[in-house]
């Protein structure tokens, strides 16, 4: 055998697990996605989905096929960001976000549009929690308690007491005296700090054990 054809079977060689591999990538989007966002947290712990830099991890996840056993995650995980993104221009722009789903638009002032009240899938039992999480935009247990909110579908409003002279009154009013953020108000029972136990444990108790 002459040392070309030698050369050109160890390049083949070589070759097929680079080949193979570029066969199966489509199954490790959903892996590429969470590997960016674990590098995210790792440079910024305090993080959220606003940043721009998950729309790297977006990227990724609208890449996972439909044949993938990763669809599923991937979509659940795509939505997520997606509505956490939309909550954070609603705050940052709320005069040219002029419509929210109804999974998001909880308990606003604003009225709800035609079909809303009876959307299809619409939880009765979410309907009876009013939940108010008084923040600033630099508190990390802030952000914490947010995506803990919006990962577990619970419906709140959030409120600047920086940005808001009215927001700043009612947190007065209802601290007792204490100085911190978050301050999470549960159908009138009020949290200091973030502690998704306790909190959980309300909710339960407000949806009657359920």
């Amino acid at each position: 055998m002459s040392q070309r054809m030698v050369t050109m079977l160890l390049a083949a060689a070589l070759l097929l697990p680079v080949v193979v591999g570029c066969q199966n990538s489509d199954e490790q989007y959903y892996a590429r996605a969470l590997a960016i966002e674990r590098e995210l947290l790792r440079q910024n712990p305090s993080v959220d989905y606003s940043d721009d830099r998950y729309l790297h991890v977006m990227r990724e996840l609208q890449k996972v096929p439909l044949r993938s056993a990763d669809r599923k995650r991937a979509q659940d995980f795509l939505g997520r960001i997606s509505d956490g993104r939309r909550l954070a221009l609603l705050d940052r722009y709320p005069k040219h976000v002029k419509h929210l789903p109804d999974r998001l638009a909880g308990n606003t002032s604003e009225p709800k549009g035609e079909g809303q009240a009876g959307a299809p899938g619409a939880d009765e039992q979410s309907a009876k929690l009013d939940i108010t999480m008084y923040s600033t935009a630099w508190c990390g247990y802030c952000r914490k308690a947010r995506r803990w909110f919006n990962d577990n579908g619970f419906a709140f409003v959030e409120k600047d007491i920086e940005k808001s002279a009215e927001a700043q009154r009612e947190y007065q009013g209802v601290a007792g005296g204490y100085g911190g953020v978050p301050l999470i108000v549960v159908n009138g029972k009020t949290f200091r700090g973030f502690d998704p136990g306790t909190l959980l444990r309300r909710i339960r108790e407000i949806r009657g054990g359920s």
